[in-house]
């Protein structure tokens, strides 16, 4: 049964779809989050089809489902097609191969809106795109006539609503998702401590247990290893900005960890951190978070042997490339041990294929990174670090 349609020609269109489908979607009783979903998928569609079409047009219709009403959507354009839909689909898409609709295009909005929805249909090709959704609604407030009546009512009113009224009551609205939306942030974040605190628990119980030193020795690096994540997730949720770390601190929990679960009574290593107090994004202190984890594990494991002392320095400082420009600023990781260091005919232990290494590789790549060891007097580690791993 059809509801309206809304001609896509322009950008006060896309403002008029959204005020559409909020209304539609309220007057068939979904919640919160089920409403979000559905406005973010209708405004999805109508962008693409502007954006990649030139216009088009979207119908907002209901049908009967098995067990409740479903709201319907139908975005229509006379656009040149999508090429690889199936590709785009299911993310598989490569740049330059879609016709510049993929990758950070089309694609990702058309596989959301697909994940958005409980229906999705597509039919594509030369003459144009037809993409059909639905949303369930089961608390919609009566059957399909009444329901469908009272959003046309609903419509009605919004065309005579007040522009400033309208516009407060959007405000409103965007508010009260923001502040569920950081209820639900904070749940999951707590869930997420809660699991991580759990798994550590686990891995120490067992690493206690152990009768081998060896499983002993396994399960206190794996321990190191989700111990730094943790700790940064608890850092983190105590930081005003989510998305950035401040790295000295951080690293001194990381090797104050390092020293718990490695020291012994016949054994006391001294492990020292300095550096400049820079903020990092998260993601970048996870990684340097692990591969100064690794670096200590290696030193407890092969520098120290059969000595009852020793000393681990970890710095991070910030550097810069006279000959690049500050545009070109860099970060310089070390992690040097005043051990045994490595004999002469030793290999390049960065070329290792152990587990350790190849995790520091892959992570140092990851930011434009670059691995330097010497094992000539002691074990000495230097990684410098590109410009983009800072937040500021």
């Amino acid at each position: 049964m059809s509801i309206t349609t809304v001609r896509i020609g322009s950008e006060a269109d896309i403002v008029r779809v959204r005020q559409v489908a909020a209304t539609l979607t309220r007057a068939f009783g979904l919640e919160k989050f089920a409403h979000t979903r559905a406005v973010t998928a209708c405004l999805e569609l109508a962008r693409n089809a502007l954006q990649y079409a030139g216009g088009g047009r979207i119908a907002f219709g209901a049908v009967e489902g098995r067990n409740h009403l479903m709201l319907t959507v139908s975005v229509r354009d006379q656009g040149p097609g999508i090429k690889d839909v199936e590709r785009l689909l299911s993310g598989r898409a490569v740049h330059g191969t879609d016709g510049g609709l993929g990758g950070r295009g089309m694609g990702l909005g058309l596989r959301g809106v697909k994940r958005l929805a409980q229906e999705f249909d597509l039919v594509t090709g030369p003459e144009g795109t037809k993409i059909d959704i639905a949303f369930a609604a089961p608390n919609s407030p009566g059957t399909l006539a009444e329901t469908v009546e009272a959003a046309t009512d609903a419509l009605m009113k919004l065309g005579k609503a007040d522009p400033a009224a309208e516009l407060a009551q959007q405000n409103q609205q965007l508010a009260e998702a923001l502040a569920e939306r950081e209820l639900l942030i904070n749940e999951v974040h707590h869930r997420t401590g809660n699991n991580l605190a759990l798994i550590l628990g686990l891995i120490q119980m067992s690493r206690r247990s152990a009768k081998e030193p060896e499983t002993g020795r396994i399960l206190a690096e794996l321990e190191g290893r989700v111990h730094a994540v943790a700790k940064v997730h608890e850092e983190l949720q105590k930081a005003d900005n989510v998305d950035r770390l401040l790295i000295i601190p951080f690293l001194k929990k990381v090797a104050s960890h390092g020293r718990e679960a490695f020291s012994s009574e016949a054994q006391d290593i001294d492990i020292h951190v300095e550096g400049d107090d820079i903020w990092l994004h998260s993601a970048a202190a996870v990684d340097i978070g692990l591969i100064v984890g690794e670096l200590i594990t290696n030193a407890f494991k092969h520098a120290f042997a059969g000595r009852t002392s020793g000393r681990i320095a970890v710095s991070f400082r910030h550097e810069e490339n006279p000959e690049k420009g500050d545009d070109h600023t860099a970060f310089c990781l070390i992690v040097a041990d005043n051990g045994h260091g490595l004999p002469e005919d030793a290999g390049r232990p960065e070329r290792s294929n152990s587990l350790g290494w190849r995790m520091i590789r892959a992570m140092t790549a990851r930011h434009d990174g670059t691995i330097e060891t010497d094992g000539s007097n002691g074990f000495r580690t230097v990684i410098h670090l590109g410009h983009g791993i800072a937040a500021d």
